[in-house]
């Protein structure tokens, strides 16, 4: 099972433990609003604003930009803190992990969030104050 909690691959990375007095959500779908209290968390401390990343890029980073939109909030993917893995093409292929991102990424930057390609470009993004007239964020350059 790709999802096995209870399997070292569901484990969390001691790299990235959540401090002890940070909130853990399990979340039963793709999207992390779904079956959660993700959004009366985020609405009782008052944030707007979500950072997203982790696996896989087409599910669950996809569906929670996608509903964090409706849920009134502002998202922003950091790609290189995001994979995807091998699919089936549905004719006996394969499409390659590194296009499913891609196609992921753009899909999202149409509507749904805000694309950093790294923590350098994220951080810039953060601490840029617009200009008037200007966005708030800048859309993933397509290059």
């Amino acid at each position: 099972m790709l999802f096995d909690r209870d399997a070292e691959r569901g484990q969390i990375i001691p790299a990235v433990e959540p401090l002890p007095d940070e909130a853990i959500i399990e979340k039963p779908f793709p999207n992390s609003f779904a079956g959660t209290d993700l959004d009366e968390r985020l609405s009782a401390i008052g944030r707007k604003s979500l950072i997203l990343a982790g696996f896989a890029t087409h599910m669950c980073i996809s569906s929670t930009a996608r509903a964090a939109v409706d849920h009134g909030y502002r998202a922003t993917v950091v790609a290189d803190a995001c994979a995807a893995r091998d699919l089936p093409d549905g004719r006996g292929g394969v499409v390659p992990a590194s296009m499913i991102h891609h196609i992921a990424l753009v899909e999202l930057s149409d509507r749904f969030a805000a694309i950093a390609r790294d923590h350098r470009q994220l951080v810039w993004a953060l601490v840029k104050v617009p200009s008037k007239g200007e966005p708030s964020w800048r859309p993933w350059p397509m290059r």
